[in-house]
């Protein structure tokens, strides 16, 4: 890395492991290969690997490039299981849904994935959420794909609305101030019960964010994320070095 990065890093928190690309495009292939790489050895330790996902443009470019790679490989990938860490409440086909990259995409059938009950399938957003915590009984997480928002969300927690010490596994939404208002979230407690939690961000719009991210500043939801055992945050330049 350059010299300028160094100099702004600094005494970057050792907590947090920082790790640059030159853009988008580059950042979701590479992180793509490293998920493939941790899918491929939590398997063969212990047979199982629990995924989450997130939504919005860079997650959906991941998610895709994911559902390529397991259809490439249909004899592999016994014991994946995937998540996501907030779901908008809608209607299943809805394309705002962020399970949607893996809708009648997967013919993987090795793979198990876990989607939030939708509005036309669910009775009500509270239905929806007990589902998905049920569901969420006794999983040890591995690996939890974060993206984060210019106002410093992530998941559903919003600043100034997300109580970072709910104890709870899985909350409603009803108020969202991103549409749709509706949404299903993991906590932070969830979040962070993961062994491993990457932020992935990308773009000017982001920089702001990030650069509180690293600052530490508590004022946004996403400076709270700490995973078991490791957290990353994963940028582009433009998401770094903007003015």
């Amino acid at each position: 890395m350059s010299d300028e990065f160094d100099a702004i890093v600094g005494d970057f928190d050792d907590e947090l492991d920082l790790t640059l690309y030159s853009d988008a495009a580059e950042l979701a292939e590479e992180v793509t290969v490293q998920i493939l790489a941790a899918i491929e050895k939590g398997l063969k330790l212990k047979s199982q690997f629990h995924l989450v996902l997130t939504g919005g443009t860079l997650g959906n470019q991941i998610s895709e490039a994911l559902v390529t790679e397991f259809n490439a490989d249909p004899d592999s990938f016994k014991g994946l299981h995937i998540w996501w860490s907030d779901e908008r409440f809608v209607e299943a086909e809805s394309i705002e849904r962020n399970a949607f990259p893996f809708h009648d995409t997967v013919s993987n059938e090795n793979i198990v994935i876990h989607e939030g009950l939708a509005s036309d399938i669910a009775k009500n957003i509270d239905e929806a959420v007990a589902d998905y915590s049920l569901a969420l009984e006794d999983v040890d997480l591995d690996l939890n794909i974060l993206g984060l928002g210019p106002d410093g969300h992530v998941a559903s927690l919003f600043p100034g609305r997300a109580d970072i010490d709910d104890t709870r596994v899985i909350f409603a939404i009803t108020d969202s101030p991103k549409p749709p208002a509706a949404r299903i979230s993991f906590t932070m407690k969830t979040i962070n019960s993961a062994a491993e939690v990457w932020i992935v961000a990308a773009g000017e719009s982001k920089a702001d964010a990030v650069t509180k991210v690293i600052e530490g500043d508590l004022t946004i939801p996403a400076s709270y994320v700490r995973g078991n055992s490791h957290t990353r945050l994963i940028v582009d330049t433009e998401a770094f070095f903007s003015e």
